[in-house]
């Protein structure tokens, strides 16, 4: 894989579509959640997870090659790899498309990350070892506790005055 370049999107009013209803499925969708993205979900069926996340929109079907049409993101998050390249071939050139099964043949990869409000920390191995990323998580998600939330305030109120 080439070098990466990390980067916070806003995806306020953009559309994401998951291919696939599984645990993979569900971990994209819980992090696309609350950023105002329209997430589409296609899959015959999906983990009941996801009817709990009200931003998720679920088509109960086989993929399609329509199925992407518009969308910004792509995540390709079948078990079945064929499917996945699939969905890789159908992109767009204009489109971002993630292949959880192929991190090679993704346009993007999506780190491991602490949410404390406004402040964000990213984790990535450029997806040479998601379990490693996970693990660092976990490490600093204990370090960086709520208390950055009333901090990052702080220091933006105090940016704001100069």
């Amino acid at each position: 894989m080439e070098k990466l370049y990390p980067v916070m999107m806003n995806l306020n009013g953009k559309k994401a579509v998951i291919i696939g209803g599984g645990k993979i499925a569900l971990r994209k969708a819980k992090g696309l959640a609350g950023t105002g993205v329209k997430i589409v979900v296609v899959s015959p069926g999906i983990r009941e997870e996801l009817f709990k996340l009200h931003d998720v929109v679920w088509k109960q079907k086989e993929f399609e090659a329509k199925d992407i049409k518009g969308a910004h993101l792509i995540f390709a998050a079948t078990d079945n790899k064929a499917v996945n390249e699939y969905v890789c071939q159908c992109a767009e050139a204009n489109q971002w498309v993630n292949d959880t099964s192929k991190s090679e043949r993704s346009d993007f990869i999506t780190p491991a990350v602490i949410r404390r409000d406004k402040f964000i920390l990213a984790i990535s191995t450029s997806g040479a070892s998601p379990e490693l990323a996970k693990e660092l998580k976990i490490e600093l998600e204990n370090r960086y506790d709520n208390k950055l939330e009333y901090t990052v305030d702080m220091y933006a109120k105090r940016r704001n005055k100069k």
